[in-house]
């Protein structure tokens, strides 16, 4: 049934991200891609249709969206490569056991969460609907976000909605969830988001956003550890692409930009590579008002070149 469904999420900074490829790369070139994130293969689409002589790696850790991004890509199979995994997992020898030996020529990470995790998955991703606080995003198994609710110790459970989620309402929800554990478990994502809106003032809520968006935010990145996979999918990634190539990276979060900063800036003093970004690419007023979810969104690119000066732009950086 899940396959049934139009895909539904809108390619962020599409254009930018073609852009980048198309300076550096001619159209015409046989080439490798490799889309870590594949979502509902949005981007990858775009990428076979403007490359036609290139092939792609389809990577996606959750099987469901792997197979919605293999159908709607289903007119160009022959030239795809899908594999289940988390983009962390990849290195020369993990692409090699699918029979892939050259290093990729551009590569792409949207970190962003699918609107088809939101709307469609049923694992409690939405405060919209009330299904089981799940959240995983790999089949693979691993702590559930009502594990992380109902068992996480009070210390615990304040790190990651603080940290994590930038609530500055931490200490009282964690009061509300204690409190309420103490008499029955949370199990469900309609249940935890009605606990935190009756928690925080409904003067103080953020406008045009759920109350509980932060919460839930933060309960996510705990589940699917997705702060250590950025940290060491990025480093592989920086490795892994060929030289001459690009690694561009969308995040959402400034936990996340902040680490793909950290490590594009590092890798660049190396020589080996030029950052194309002195500050993050933001989606123009025009996208935002077509897509109001790409307003957080933040891309940065690096270019992989043969060794020369690098000068330091730590200064032009953001914060």
């Amino acid at each position: 049934m899940e396959n049934e469904l139009e895909p539904v999420h809108y390619s962020v900074l599409y254009r930018e991200i073609l852009s980048f490829f198309l300076s550096v790369f001619d159209k015409d070139r046989e080439l490798l891609f490799l889309d870590g994130t594949a979502g509902e293969g949005g981007h990858s689409l775009l990428l076979l249709e403007q490359f036609p002589n290139s092939k792609l790696v389809l990577v996606d850790r959750d099987s469901v969206m792997l197979s919605r991004a293999k159908t709607r890509l289903s007119a160009y199979s022959s030239r795809v490569i899908p594999i289940e995994a988390n983009f962390s997992d990849l290195d020369p020898e993990f692409l090699s056991g699918f029979g892939v030996s050259n290093p990729p020529d551009g590569i792409l990470l949207d970190l962003g969460i699918s609107t088809f995790h939101l709307l469609h998955a049923g694992r409690g991703f939405s405060f919209r609907e009330n299904e089981p606080l799940d959240m995983r995003l790999s089949s693979s198994g691993g702590i559930s976000a009502e594990d992380v609710i109902n068992t996480y110790p009070e210390k615990a459970l304040s790190k990651i909605f603080y940290e994590y989620g930038e609530e500055r309402w931490t200490k009282k929800i964690v009061e509300a969830i204690l409190e309420r554990r103490r008499h029955s478990r949370i199990g469900y994502s309609g249940d935890l988001a009605q606990l935190v809106s009756r928690v925080i003032p409904r003067k103080f809520w953020p406008p045009g956003r759920h109350p509980a968006t932060r919460v839930f935010q933060a309960l996510r990145i705990e589940v699917n550890q997705e702060l250590l996979h950025i940290e060491i999918g990025v480093k592989k990634l920086l490795d892994l692409v060929a030289k001459g190539g690009l690694l561009q990276v969308i995040s959402f979060h400034s936990l996340e930009d902040r680490i793909i900063k950290n490590l594009f800036r590092d890798y660049a003093r190396g020589g080996e590579a030029k950052l194309l970004t002195k500050k993050p690419m933001l989606p123009s007023d025009a996208e935002t008002k077509e897509n109001p979810a790409s307003r957080s969104a933040k891309l940065r690119v690096i270019h992989k070149s043969l060794p020369t000066d690098i000068e330091d732009e730590e200064e032009d950086e953001e914060e």
